[in-house]
């Protein structure tokens, strides 16, 4: 049992306010970021946007960036806020007023001790529906400082854009300075949530910028021999299916999720020649248990939310179902295997992303079909995957509707816009 279970388990509230506190200023501490005098500082609270950092800093020339981790710095929160707003099922504002103050109050502590050591003049996040994070902005607006965020969630399926935007507007609504975001499409959606145009700039995709890079990456590390990559993109077996219908008929995507997933292990016997990474979404709840069932020599199950870009980049094939990745595929015109054979398919087709009505990738709407073109493509015939230019423009104008501009300037665009907002 790990210290956080074991406070919230037997300590007091009192005690485990002090002990959070504790840990958040050793960790504020133990920050090492070099700041240059001569340069205004921007804070950045990450929140599993690491491959979006890592361009904005690639793209930096005018500030120092100190980058926290907002889910370990306010975890002290959870002893004063409710499951329910916690889990984004209950409003923000139905806390208690003692409680809220109580967190304000550890939140001016944190935003003191890190204008002490860093003088921030902005802060960036990657949104402000976290329950972690309302008072702190709330606490720099008191102390003059501005908040943007940079949203990383731009794939909205169709149902996130009427449920999803409905429950943020209800529950969490934006309380920042701006947003900045992928498409105009995301633009709508936060339309929908409440926020005007006037606070909404579209920039496209920040990560996009590191097609454009040769940076050093980590997949090498996870194989003894450099080989061409097949990757699986993992998801949670409940991911895009509204809510209400996981709750009320248990639906999921698990038997054909294991099913992918089976066969990814036995082809990486099959096909010594090839690596295979089975890469599963930064905050997915089952990775150690996919780490003990599938990993081999040459099949690497990670996790983590810095290495997306370039499995993109250097995968051979692409195997995935309702994720970005797709669309970056689709950007960089890679091969792709878009898995749609699930028997819910048919019946939530109209709440998700409609790969299953693009072109110029490989819709496998049976088991048999996934097989035998993976099959195909594993043994060197890569023919299905030979589309017409009318595809090809087709499969371009998709992604290019949740993606502006992806030209490698987008997190240039970012700087020049966001030093309107720098105190």
């Amino acid at each position: 049992m790990n210290l956080k279970t074991r406070l919230r388990l037997i300590a007091p509230r009192p005690v485990a306010q002090q002990a959070y506190r504790h840990m958040a200023r050793r960790y504020i501490r133990s920050l090492d970021v070099p700041i240059d005098s001569k340069k205004k500082t921007v804070l950045i609270i990450n929140h599993y946007f690491d491959q979006d950092i890592r361009a904005l800093e690639l793209a930096n020339r005018e500030y120092n960036l100190v980058v926290v981790d907002g889910p370990r710095l306010f975890k002290g929160g959870k002893v004063l806020v409710g499951s329910g707003i916690q889990n984004l099922s209950e409003p923000y504002d139905s806390e208690t007023d003692m409680n809220r103050r109580r967190f304000q109050r550890e939140c001016e502590i944190i935003f003191d001790q890190l204008r002490e050591r860093f003088d921030f003049r902005l802060i960036i996040t990657a949104g402000d529906l976290f329950w972690w994070i309302r008072e702190f902005i709330t606490v720099a607006r008191m102390r003059g400082v501005k908040t943007v965020v940079l949203d990383k969630e731009g794939t909205r399926s169709p149902y996130a854009m009427t449920g999803e935007s409905r429950r943020i507007r209800d529950n969490a609504p934006f309380i920042s300075d701006h947003i900045y975001v992928w498409s105009d499409r995301q633009r709508r959606f936060w339309n929908h949530a409440g926020v005007d145009d006037t606070r909404i700039t579209v920039i496209g995709q920040p990560r996009s910028d590191l097609f454009f890079r040769d940076i050093p990456g980590r997949l090498d590390a996870c194989f003894p021999t450099v080989q061409p990559l097949i990757c699986l993109f993992s998801y949670e077996d409940t991911a895009y299916i509204p809510p209400h219908l996981v709750r009320d008929s248990g639906l999921s995507w698990s038997n054909m999720k294991k099913a992918a997933h089976d066969d990814v292990y036995r082809w990486a016997q099959v096909y010594p020649n090839f690596n295979f990474v089975i890469k599963a979404h930064p905050q997915q709840s089952d990775l150690e248990k996919l780490q003990r069932r599938y990993c081999r020599e040459n099949l690497a199950v990670i996790g983590g939310a810095d290495v997306a870009v370039e499995l993109v980049r250097r995968a051979h094939l692409i195997i995935a179902f309702q994720t970005t990745a797709v669309l970056e595929a689709m950007a960089l015109g890679k091969k792709i295997v878009y898995t749609a054979w699930d028997k819910n398919y048919a019946a939530l087709a109209d709440d998700l992303i409609p790969f299953h009505r693009a072109s110029g990738i490989l819709i496998a709407d049976s088991m048999d079909r996934f097989r035998q073109v993976c099959g195909r493509c594993l043994s060197g015939d890569e023919s299905d995957f030979d589309f017409s230019p009318e595809e090809i423009a087709d499969r371009v104008r998709f992604a290019g509707e949740y993606f502006y501009r992806p030209d490698g300037r987008v997190c240039e665009r970012f700087f020049e816009s966001v030093a309107g907002f720098i105190a």
